[in-house]
């Protein structure tokens, strides 16, 4: 979801690019011949050796879960995994992908923990590393469909300012074509603040006028956890929840230097929905 569109981006800015995948297959169907691949496994340390050897820089996007176990094992040990690595073969520009709130004050909970985790032991690595922190993206909006069915869990108070990745991918690129985001950890807004569910229906309006928001409170789905077997869906029931009480006022790091380096990002959830129509639906 995030990943690949920062790797076309590099592509149309006349980067060379390699990917680490663990699903070599499954990223020649996205890419074909367009990069080079390496693959490999963020546990297995040869194998990040390998597969950063002769590069300039790395951009690291990890996705761990369901379960807390995996998400200290692929974002926590992984990036540690990746500077290791970055340091023992000599590629010293490091970006990553981080999330808004993950701080000390957030990090009970495991999406944030390891995170803030992988953060502190970048900053105290001597890689010259940018973090960039990102709040909710738009292309997380389709997430919520299902079986022609749009499910909100939430009270949806709390506020976002909902991104879109094309907007984040330049910045990654800005971040390799120049030092000025070198060694700091950078917040990333979109334009404007509103709850998940007014950005579900904004794109719901664009793209499936006919879909209605079931809205389920967080109680009621917690409940309905202690029937699921399903460790993805009870994940994101407690991602929900999470997010359901800490919006973007609470991030630690303001977007204002961000906004200064880059410039704001300009792309609205209503913009987003018309471009993700025309390149679904072609309309």
């Amino acid at each position: 979801m995030l990943g690949r569109p920062v790797a076309v981006h590099l592509l149309n800015e006349n980067f060379q690019v390699r990917i680490f995948t663990t699903n070599e297959n499954r990223a020649k169907a996205f890419f074909g011949d367009r990069v080079e691949y390496a693959p490999g496994d963020v546990g297995n340390i040869d194998s990040l050796r390998k597969g950063i050897e002769g590069c300039d820089a790395i951009y690291i996007n990890l996705k761990g879960g369901p379960l807390p176990a995996d998400y200290i094992r692929i974002e926590q040990e992984g990036s540690k995994n990746i500077y290791r690595a970055a340091l023992e073969v000599g590629v010293n520009r490091v970006v990553q992908i981080s999330e808004a709130r993950a701080d000390k004050k957030h990090s009970q909970f495991i999406h944030e923990k390891v995170k803030y985790e992988a953060e502190k032991v970048m900053v105290a690595s001597g890689l010259n590393y940018t973090i960039l922190k990102p709040t909710w993206f738009c292309e997380s909006l389709p997430l919520f469909l299902k079986d022609n069915k749009a499910v909100y869990i939430g009270s949806g108070k709390t506020l976002f300012h909902f991104l879109a990745v094309a907007d984040y991918a330049r910045i990654v690129a800005e971040c390799f074509k120049s030092d000025k985001a070198n060694n700091k950890i950078l917040t990333i807004f979109g334009p404007e603040a509103m709850p998940i569910s007014e950005a579900l229906r904004r794109f719901l309006e664009i793209c499936h006028p006919d879909i209605a928001i079931d809205r389920l409170p967080i109680w009621l789905a917690k409940f309905s956890m202690l029937f699921m077997f399903n460790k993805t869906l009870k994940s994101a029931v407690n991602l929900m929840a999470f997010f359901d009480k800490h919006g973007d006022d609470e991030v630690e790091t303001s977007p204002d230097e961000a906004d200064r380096l880059f410039g704001r990002s300009t792309i609205t959830v209503e913009e987003w929905a018309k471009i993700y129509r025309k390149i679904v639906k072609g309309v």
